[in-house]
């Protein structure tokens, strides 16, 4: 019993951890996306793009929810010229932006 609440405890203080200390990077480039963990998703794998308050994600088809690496924010003094720049890349690559609750598959 000890060991499997060991196991909770330390995979709880991981996802913790994983959640307010790193540093999302997301890089937009012209049909593409790198993701914070440097893969490349081509814009014909992405559905359509979600932005609940500040929080941004790029849905992939036949997904359901979005992955954790395509899931971001923008720090406060660059979200206005960032949101810009997703939008003009939603225009361009023909994307849908969506303005509503999304979940991230971790």
């Amino acid at each position: 019993m000890i060991v499997i609440f060991t196991f909770i405890l330390g995979y709880i203080i991981f996802l913790i951890r994983r959640i307010f200390f790193t540093k999302p990077s997301i890089t937009l480039q012209a049909d593409h996306v790198i993701s914070t963990k440097l893969q490349k998703y081509d814009a014909s794998q992405i559905e359509c793009i979600y932005i609940n308050y500040r929080r941004i994600g790029f849905k992939m088809y036949g997904k359901r929810l979005v992955p954790m690496d395509l899931c971001f924010y923008f720090k406060r003094d660059q979200e206005t010229a960032g949101v810009e720049a997703v939008h003009e890349w939603a225009a361009r690559n023909d994307k849908e932006i969506k303005h509503k609750f999304f979940q991230t598959l971790a």
